[in-house]
C-alpha cells in the first residue's frame, strides 16, 4: 500500500478570495500540473487534507467528489483516495471548473442540465448501438416497476430509478467526456429530484415522461427526442418550485 503523499505545505496557501471548494479544487489541480502528483499517489485523508487547508471537512469533501466526478481521483472505500491511472491526458477548464463549482444557483444549473440532456439525447441518436438502446429498455422497464411499487412510496429510492435511467442514457453516448460530465450534473440533482418524488402523484407522470424520450430514442427522431427532453425538464422544474 503506498504511503500519503507528502504536500508542499507552502504551495497550499489560502487565498481568501476563492471559495473553500475552488480551493481545494485548485490546490489539487496545481499540483498535479506541477507533477507533485502523479497518477497512482495516495493523497492524505479528508481529516489531513481539512488540517492542511485550514477548513472544515465539508469542502473538502465537496471538491472530492468533484474531482471523483471528473475522473480525476478514485475513491476506494476502506482504503483511501488516490489519484486516478489514466492513459488518457487530463486536461483543466478552470472556467468549466467554476461554473460546476457555484451550482448553488437553481436557475443557471437548470439551464446546464437542460442543455446537456438536449445534447444527450441528440449524441445517443448518433452513437449508440443495438446494445444500448437495450440497456435503456431494461433501465426505464426496472424505472416503471420500481416506481410503481416502491415500499411506504420511499422517494429517495424512486429518485434513484429515475437518476439510473439517465445514468444510462450517458453511458449509451458512447462518450466518455460527456457522461462524465452529465454524469455530475446529475448527482448535483440528486436532492430537487428527490423533492419531487414526495408527491407520490408524480411517480406515474414521471414515467410517461421517461417512455416519450424513450419511444422518440428507440425512432431515432431527434425532433421528438429534443421536445420530449424539453417538456420532461419543463414538467420537473415546475414540481420542484
Amino acid at each position: 500500500m503506498k504511503k500519503d503523499k507528502i504536500l508542499d505545505f507552502d504551495s497550499l496557501k489560502i487565498d481568501k478570495r476563492e471559495s473553500m471548494v475552488d480551493l481545494v479544487v485548485n490546490k489539487i489541480k496545481d499540483l498535479l500540473l506541477s507533477k507533485q502528483l502523479l497518477p497512482g499517489d495516495k493523497l492524505p485523508s479528508e481529516f489531513d487534507l481539512a488540517k492542511i487547508f485550514s477548513i472544515s471537512r465539508g469542502p473538502i469533501r465537496e471538491a472530492m467528489k468533484i474531482l471523483s466526478a471528473f475522473g480525476i481521483i478514485e475513491i476506494r472505500s476502506g482504503d483511501g483516495t488516490y489519484i486516478s491511472k489514466t492513459d488518457k491526458k487530463i486536461q483543466f477548464d478552470p472556467l468549466l471548473f467554476s461554473l460546476i463549482v457555484n451550482y448553488k444557483n437553481f436557475k443557471e444549473l437548470f439551464e446546464l442540465r437542460e442543455l446537456l440532456e438536449v445534447s444527450i439525447v441528440k449524441l445517443l441518436i448518433k452513437n449508440a448501438g443495438a446494445k444500448g438502446f437495450k440497456e435503456i429498455e431494461k433501465a426505464l422497464l426496472e424505472m416503471k416497476e420500481r416506481l410503481l411499487s416502491s415500499p411506504n412510496r420511499d422517494y429517495k429510492a424512486m429518485a434513484k430509478y429515475d437518476i439510473d435511467f439517465h445514468i444510462v442514457l450517458g453511458k449509451a453516448t458512447c462518450n466518455t467526456l460527456v457522461e462524465k460530465i452529465y454524469n455530475f450534473t446529475l448527482d448535483l440533482f440528486k436532492d430537487s429530484v428527490e423533492s419531487t418524488y414526495k408527491n407520490p402523484d408524480n411517480a406515474v407522470k414521471a414515467i410517461t415522461l421517461h417512455e416519450n424520450i424513450y419511444n422518440a430514442l428507440i425512432e431515432k427522431n431527434i425532433d421528438n427526442a429534443v421536445k420530449a427532453v424539453e417538456k420532461s425538464m419543463e414538467q420537473w422544474k415546475n414540481y420542484y418550485k
